[in-house]
This record gives C-alpha cells, structure tokens and sequence, in this order.
C-alpha cells in the first residue's frame, strides 16, 4: 500500500473493493448465521461456526460504518486502509464478545459498558501511537512549503 494514500480519502477503486468484500461478507455472514440458527441444533460444532460466521457478518455490517465513521470526523491524515479494516474487526471482537457473555448469562449494563470503554482505549491508543509516527509524504511536504511561501508573500506585500 503506498504511503500517499494514507494522508487522502481511499481511491475510488479501493472503495469499491472496499464496499464488495463488505457486502461479500454480510451476505455470507448473516445468511449463514441464519441458517445456521435454523437448521441447526446448539452443539459444539454448529456453536463454533455460528462464532465465525458472526464475525464476519459483524466485520461486514462495521466496514461501511467505521469508514463513515472516519470520514466524518477524522482529522487529516485519513487513516489508511489497514486501520480501516482493524477498526471494523474491533466491531466484529466486541459484538462476538458480548454475544459470548449474553449466552453464559453473563453480561450486565456494567460489563457492556467496561467491554465498550477497553475497546476504545485499546484504538485510541493505537490511533495515538500511528499519529507519533507519521511522516508525511514529499508531496504534502511540497504542498505544504509552498502554502507557507504564499503566505509570506501575501505579508510581505
């Protein structure tokens, strides 16, 4: 992936493919876990597929949104597509985590707020850490030179 795309909004191209491995995996994702919960009995195995498949519906159904998401209120650099695709599978971890504790009973307001909390910490921490190591590409930094050269120019007259 270049560097340059990391400081733009995706390429209409890495959109599309973007929005079709999105819709690819909702489609496999929830199809799947509805049959799943249809034909089915809860045994370990059908158990076990009925995690995977919720996550990928659940990474599908995130895609679009963390990218709208950050598209609205991101600041400049737009993050590229791996922190996209992490973010989304971040959505994916927390809902099969809270499916997980709903089926042993286990979550309360508490538990959904703490899994919540850790979560975004856990991405503004990485967030912050990719922020510290940014470094701007040669044509920002030539955009940027010459914005303040005109602006020099614009005091000086």
């Amino acid at each position: 992936m270049a560097r340059g795309r990391a400081s733009s909004p995706s390429s209409v191209s890495d959109q599309r493919v973007q929005l079709l491995s999105a819709l690819a995996m909702v489609v496999v994702g929830w199809t799947g876990v509805a049959l799943l919960l249809i034909f089915t009995t809860p045994t370990l195995g059908p158990r076990w597929v009925f995690f995977f498949l919720l996550f990928i519906a659940l990474v599908g159904t995130g895609l679009p949104m963390v990218w709208y998401l950050n598209r609205r209120f991101s600041p400049n650099p737009f993050p590229s597509l791996g922190v996209l695709w992490r973010e989304a599978m971040i959505v994916g971890l927390w809902g099969e985590f809270l499916v997980w504790l709903q089926a042993g009973r286990l979550l309360t307001v508490l538990t959904l707020c703490s899994l919540t909390a850790a979560f975004f910490a856990v991405e503004l921490l990485l967030r912050t850490y990719e922020r510290s190591r940014w470094a701007p590409t040669p044509s920002a930094l030539e955009e940027t030179q010459a914005a303040d050269s005109s602006a020099e120019g614009d005091d000086a007259g």
